[in-house]
């Protein structure tokens, strides 16, 4: 893995989930769906969190500057704010930067080149390349898992996941194999795009929903579904270039049919001391180095930017486990690179505690929600640095569904 220096231009911060689709719909003109449109509004400012000192965020509509001032001024994100009526404004002021999406999809580029031109706005904005659907593509994450498997070759790893066309191509392959297993669509992340079946027969059920995906996305993968111990994922930047930059570890939870539930908030060596335990030192060091090397090989000259490749700790024994080195390949910011930011500018060493998303279907029980969590959870600093409490990360109001939030402990 290569060490380089970087010259940051300030970037813009642009929250987009729902990347993964609109990469596969392929569209400036793809309308995300309602839910995915109001995360992406109540969510907006997120990217504060993680950002750098001098960053700024886009926002679609006006969001008051008055919610970071509820923390104390050591805690405070130290970004700007931006609107298209702030843009519009200050735009000859603004120094020049780079838009910085949480995905670079075929929708977001449009956005930041219409604040280029529309307002005069001095930005960077990346070019889109075919090459970008690929990538995003679950079939190149388990090229990458072969490449991995092939580079160690006296460890033990499940079978890559294979790809299929037709139904009866996939009923055809499970009658003669036995297991639980999970069967995914290329394009999708964070547990959507997932269907969980307990043994090699399927059910009426099973066979719309294959044919539903198959016919929205021409594909599916099918693996064997493992004995889950710990999600986690290694955090990179790739710089376009050829370099790769390892960012750390991230911790994180799933439901049982892979919904993303949060990330742990706790420090770097703890995540390394149990991976060191569980699955060996000299075992983790190899398949990181795998890791790296072939993400490196397959990305880090085509794409510049953040991406996160998910793995599994899994048991193989009562006391005895095993890591799945490359599950996903998400090729933007990820909630594990939040996480990371998150512990490494805001949260005191002593302190753990989780970092969410969470969803109301009501405003009014978000309120009451948040209400109930500020008086369960004082906040509480120490050293200029959270130590225990409750924070919501995004503004909660009368209109909010979503909010992320941080319990420290």
């Amino acid at each position: 893995m290569a060490l380089f220096l970087l010259v940051m231009l300030p970037k813009l911060h642009y929250y987009n989930p729902g990347h993964e689709t609109d990469i596969l719909q392929g569209s400036a003109h793809y309308t995300p769906s309602g839910n995915v449109q109001k995360m992406r509004q109540e969510l907006a400012l997120l990217p504060a969190w993680y950002a750098d000192e001098g960053d700024y965020i886009f926002v679609e509509e006006n969001t008051s500057p008055r919610f970071f001032s509820q923390y104390p001024e050591e805690v405070r994100p130290k970004v700007t704010i931006l609107s298209r009526e702030d843009i519009k404004k200050k735009a000859a002021s603004l120094p020049r930067m780079e838009a910085a999406p949480w995905g670079i999809t075929p929708q977001s580029i449009p956005l930041f080149e219409d604040l280029r031109d529309t307002y005069g706005l001095n930005i960077e904005v990346p070019a889109w390349k075919e090459e970008f659907t690929r990538l995003t593509s679950r079939q190149t994450a388990a090229l990458c898992f072969q490449q991995i498997k092939e580079r160690l070759p006296n460890i033990s790893f499940p079978p890559p996941p294979l790809f299929f066309k037709e139904l009866e191509e996939i009923e055809a392959w499970l009658n003669t194999h036995e297991g639980a297993f999970v069967i995914k669509t290329p394009f999708s992340s964070s547990g959507r795009g997932l269907l969980w079946l307990d043994n090699n027969c399927l059910k009426e059920k099973d066979k719309k929903w294959i044919s539903g995906a198959l016919k929205k996305q021409g594909s599916v993968g099918i693996e064997y579904a493992l004995p889950k111990d710990q999600d986690m994922a290694l955090e990179y930047y790739s710089d376009g270039e050829g370099n790769l930059r390892y960012e750390g570890i991230s911790v994180f939870g799933t439901s049982k049919v892979g919904a993303y539930k949060g990330n742990n908030i706790n420090e770097q060596a703890e995540y390394e001391e149990i991976n060191h335990r569980e699955i060996g030192t000299e075992t983790y060091r190899q398949i990181q180095e795998a890791v790296t090397h072939v993400i490196q090989e397959n990305y880090a000259r085509h794409y510049k930017g953040y991406l996160g490749v998910d793995m599994l700790m899994y048991r193989t024994g009562k006391d005895s486990h095993a890591l799945h080195p490359c599950l996903e390949i998400n090729m933007r910011y990820t909630m594990g690179l939040a996480a990371i930011r998150l512990v490494e500018k805001y949260i005191h060493p002593d302190a753990s505690g989780t970092f969410n998303i969470h969803y109301e279907v009501t405003p009014y029980r978000m309120n009451e929600w948040h209400k109930l969590m500020k008086q369960a959870y004082p906040c509480k600093l120490k050293e200029g640095k959270l130590r225990s409490g409750y924070y919501s990360l995004t503004p909660v109001t009368g209109k909010t569904h979503y909010t992320a939030y941080l319990v420290i402990m």
